[in-house]
């Protein structure tokens, strides 16, 4: 068998990028499928994995190799699902998507275990097993120690045992539960007691397992690795963009936490890049929101293909993704961007008549110890790529110390305010009084609406900050329905709701759709005032032209 075991860790490490590969595209034809299996079949027997090719033998039965029927991701993981938890694929492409780094944290290169457990001999025992298996474990023997490091490391599992000095596994487990639910972090409960009765009260818990002692590692790790799948599943579509398939800004707050960690623990170098496609404004004027959003997924699918498999690609609003790069200085993180830049320049975008080519600008900024908050480094990439826009676009520019923002630059940051109301009374009185207000040195710019519909049909993405004044009740187009398809487009805009409706549920709704604050009618109008004030000033950011 050791004759074998480079060809087969060859071999797995290829089925790995194969699959690696399909989580990229929306869907795959049943044929492709059929081929897979069809090939790990046969040469998973000829070097010795024969489970496996029995495996793939069985999954065949219900795959018709001829059919073109579109599988999407759901679809075709859920098949492969056995071959993915039974057999070692190593440190292929797929851990990325799937289990070492936790599926949702492609950069880690373990997924991190929690215990809570007051028995030292069996807690060492227990590292000392999980640890063979790839996972980083945490250990706590008090519940004071285990919650801080749950709130602080943010595990991706929490493993409990219900016997504890003082008080049971059961009243912890009810005390987090409801916060390890909301991130998604599966609480498993460990205990000596084999009774029905205990394990009848464990899953009537938030806890999602219970495994009696003493413990079988290999099914326990075959447990966890089941569960973090699922969690990988669902953090993915809670944490992806629709329109490119990037991870969206959500993902990469959680990211740039880990990062921020992890540099504490262990500094070591990693880049923020920010890349902003160049007059975009004029695609979409030009040639339409669909080829725009084409030109959007055409980005997209340059920097999946031509950034490093350990890169991460970040729609962070707009035509503005980051790429989050480990283990690089910024000298070289510019010399692969520029590579990147040179390949998206070569893709042509086509619209029904007429075709063209595009660039993009980009800022490059690099984590160092000076940096105590991941805005900063966002903010200095920011700084790096409006250096970039104001030398002439479609270049890479690498952030420095002292490097900031001319004048000229300064004043080009207004603030756009949008009044979206249907009563002519308010969009005056609005007009009036916030056509006063200064930013950066320079009054506010104001621009009325008096239905949903005329708001939407403008581009509002190129401008650096914008507040939108957004009535709930509107003709046609309701102002929530109003606010669902702006946040579709446009994460950056300050959203202030405008409403008569007292119904709680109405304005959870909007907050849950991306309002940032709300004003019931009638309002003062020097409380709003103060309002945009504030939530202008802590805005961090803006846009690029």
């Amino acid at each position: 068998m050791k004759n074998y075991e480079k060809y087969q860790q060859l071999f797995l490490k290829n089925i790995s990028k194969r699959l690696a590969g399909w989580h990229k595209q929306d869907a795959i034809e049943e044929k492709d499928i059929y081929q897979l299996l069809h090939t790990i079949k046969g040469t998973a027997a000829s070097i010795g994995l024969d489970d496996l090719s029995n495996e793939a033998e069985s999954m065949m039965g219900s795959i018709r190799p001829e059919a073109t029927d579109p599988w999407d991701e759901e679809a075709w993981s859920e098949l492969f699902q056995p071959i993915l938890l039974n057999f070692d694929f190593g440190d292929g492409d797929l851990i990325d998507h799937g289990f070492s780094s936790s599926a949702s944290q492609p950069l880690q290169e373990q997924p991190t275990i929690l215990i809570l457990e007051d028995d030292l001999d069996f807690l060492h025992y227990f590292r000392e097993n999980m640890e063979s298996y790839g996972y980083n474990v945490l250990m706590a023997t008090t519940e004071e120690r285990a919650l801080t490091l749950f709130y602080d490391e943010k595990p991706d599992l929490f493993i409990i045992d219900y016997y504890l000095q003082g008080k049971n596994g059961l009243h912890i487990v009810g005390e987090i539960g409801t916060q390890a639910n909301s991130i998604l972090t599966p609480i498993i409960v460990i205990s000596a007691d084999h009774s029905k009765e205990l394990a009848r009260r464990v899953y009537e818990t938030t806890a999602i397992d219970f495994i009696p002692k003493p413990i079988d590692f290999e099914m326990m790790n075959a447990i966890i690795r089941n569960r973090l799948l699922h969690v990988y599943s669902l953090k993915k579509q809670i944490t992806t963009d629709k329109l490119t398939k990037t991870y969206n800004r959500t993902y990469l707050y959680e990211l740039l936490d880990r990062k921020k960690k992890s540099y504490k623990r262990k500094p070591e170098p990693f880049c923020l890049a920010i890349l902003d496609l160049d007059d975009f404004k004029q695609v979409n004027d030009t040639y339409g929101h669909v080829v725009g959003d084409q030109v959007l997924r055409n980005l997209s699918e340059v920097l999946h293909t031509k950034t490093r498999p350990e890169d991460v690609v970040v729609r962070y609003g707009g035509e503005e993704f980051i790429v989050v790069m480990p283990n690089i200085h910024k000298e070289l993180a510019q010399v692969r961007l520029q590579e990147v830049l040179g390949h998206f320049k070569q893709v042509t975008h086509a619209s029904d008549n007429d075709s063209f080519t595009l660039s993009f600008t980009t800022g490059i900024a690099e984590m160092n110890a000076d940096i105590k908050k991941m805005e900063d480094l966002i903010v200095q990439a920011d700084t790096a790529l409006y250096q970039g826009k104001r030398s002439g676009k479609g270049v890479v520019v690498n952030y420095e110390d002292g490097l900031e923002l001319n004048e000229i630059l300064q004043m080009e940051k207004l603030v756009h305010i949008s009044i979206v109301d249907d009563d002519q009374t308010i969009r005056e009185m609005l007009q009036d009084r916030l056509s006063e207000l200064s930013f950066y040195d320079s009054n506010a710019r104001v621009e009325t609406y008096e239905d949903g519909e005329s708001f939407l049909e403008e581009t509002h993405t190129t401008k650096y900050k914008h507040v939108v004044l957004l009535d709930g009740i509107l003709p046609g187009k309701d102002g929530l329905d109003v606010l669902d398809d702006l946040r579709e487009k446009d994460q950056d805009a300050i959203v202030i709701m405008l409403t008569g409706r007292q119904q709680g549920d109405d304005i959870i709704r909007a907050l849950d759709l991306g309002a940032d604050d709300y004003m019931t009618k009638p309002f003062s109008m020097d409380e709003l005032v103060a309002r945009i004030r504030r939530i202008v000033r802590r805005h961090k950011g803006g846009r690029k032209g």
